[in-house]
């Protein structure tokens, strides 16, 4: 992608939908747009590693055990916020 293609996909989006994009819970089509930006963004694919360290580290500890649908969700809108945060005083 150049510069204008890598604009089209804002870091914010990209960062939020990244569990979507590790649950292979997204079109195909997106899943390749959200990879693009992370082979380019350093910043996000910085966040992105973290995500995969956290997710592995779950994944060890509780792997014998599955989060209700309500967890999660909660999950996903607690990080989006913290997630937020960090963009913007970043």
């Amino acid at each position: 992608m150049n510069g204008a293609e890598h604009n089209e996909v804002d870091c914010r989006e990209v960062l939020s939908e990244v569990y979507f994009y590790l649950d292979s819970e997204c079109a195909e089509a997106r899943r390749d747009i959200i990879k693009q930006h992370l082979a380019e963004c350093s910043p996000c694919l910085a966040e992105y590693g973290i995500e995969q360290d956290v997710r592995a580290l779950v994944h060890r500890c509780c792997s014998n055990e599955t989060a209700p649908q309500e967890v999660k969700a909660r999950l996903r809108a607690k990080l989006a916020k913290i997630t937020d945060l960090e963009i913007e005083t970043g």
